[in-house]
């Protein structure tokens, strides 16, 4: 999820097409993920994961701005192992959950989120 997180922040799209299993790309491509207007992405809060065998989850809130506001992709995401490599399947979205206003920022900045983030 983690290498998945870095690649949308660096637009490595061939990356996220790679790690994406092939049953699952319904389409998906490089241009498509190129399209504007891109995220700022600001930091990713893993919540959890699991695995059983050649399949895992990972819960995980990924922060970015769009046109100034701040929001989140709050996704329970479904991962298989083949041939020693995993690869996201499909998702389940969730409602984010904002930080308190005394939390740190998910910016990143090592402010609170009420001076920072949250304005």
């Amino acid at each position: 999820m983690r290498s998945r997180f870095c690649a949308f922040y660096l637009k490595n799209y061939p990356y996220l097409i790679d790690t994406h299993h092939s049953d699952y790309l319904d389409g998906l491509n490089e241009q498509t993920l190129a399209q504007e207007p891109l995220p700022q992405w600001l930091s990713l809060d893993v919540i959890s994961s699991k695995q059983d065998g050649d399949t895992g989850q990972v819960s995980f809130q990924a922060w970015y701005k769009l046109d100034n506001e701040l929001d989140a992709i709050h996704e329970r995401s479904d991962f298989t192992k083949q041939n020693g490599r995993w690869f996201y399947t499909q998702g389940e979205q969730k409602t984010p959950i904002l930080p308190k206003r005394n939390d740190k920022c998910v910016c990143q900045s090592g402010k609170k989120f009420k001076q920072c983030c949250a304005k």
